[in-house]
């Protein structure tokens, strides 16, 4: 049996509300994008990686550190619509499909994740490709206490204050999805529209490597980490 074809596919909008060009921000000397595009020509099993963009710049600068460069129809440049993203993956999956591409797994990396390892992806698509996952996505465990608001009121969600006790003894666990990695089966994305169904798996990842950059404080973060932890340009 031949290797599935594994697709990466690297969604990176020109516009941002958050961060002005946030995809190209500078991050231990190299674009945000960057960052991204080389976790996903590193992993093992990733045939193609793909960046996805309406701006011409972002393309360019993509291309310049060798990933193949796809441009997003108009109905897909903003980012307020539901499953957006879900519905530009399986656009993008039989665009390249309708030009002789063969598509069995699609990897989502959103290019604002930096801190994601290599060995993260490459679990995820092992997970699919061996073990039977119709899709796969990273989590962190998180032990927040949470709360709504309703007004000037406040609310617990997740825990009763009157039986608070040591945090290691909650009898709850509640995990985040983080936005690092997503893969999936072509079959599950085209036939559903979604890129999580079916039989669902995790990889689970530390929390300071879960950090999504959407704004400065985000950003400011990333950078501090990747001094304290040492780590360079990878």
């Amino acid at each position: 049996m031949s290797a599935p074809k594994v697709y990466a596919i690297i969604p990176a909008r020109g516009g941002s509300q958050g961060i002005p060009r946030k995809n190209l921000a500078d991050l231990a000397g190299k674009p945000l994008v960057a960052h991204t595009i080389a976790q996903a020509q590193a992993a093992e099993r990733v045939t193609q990686v793909y960046v996805s963009s309406e701006d011409a710049e972002i393309r360019e600068v993509a291309a310049g550190y060798g990933a193949s460069v796809i441009e997003r129809p108009d109905e897909f440049i903003h980012d307020n619509s539901i499953q957006e993203v879900d519905r530009l993956l399986k656009w993008t999956v039989l665009e390249l499909e309708s030009q002789g591409h063969e598509i069995d797994i699609v990897v989502l990396l959103y290019a604002t994740s930096p801190l994601r390892e290599v060995a993260t992806i490459d679990a995820a698509v092992r997970m699919v490709a061996e073990d039977g996952y119709d899709s796969v996505l990273s989590l962190y465990e998180d032990t927040t206490y949470l709360w709504k608001l309703d007004g000037d009121t406040a609310a617990p969600t997740n825990y009763d204050p009157a039986t608070r006790g040591p945090r290691q003894k909650e009898n709850w666990n509640q995990w985040a999805e983080n936005k690092a990695v997503y893969a999936f089966t072509r079959d599950l994305l085209v036939e559903t529209g979604c890129r999580l169904g079916g039989k669902i798996g995790y990889v689970e990842m530390p929390k300071w490597r879960s950090v999504d950059v959407d704004k400065q404080d985000d950003l400011e973060l990333v950078r501090a980490l990747y001094q304290v932890k040492g780590l360079g340009n990878g």
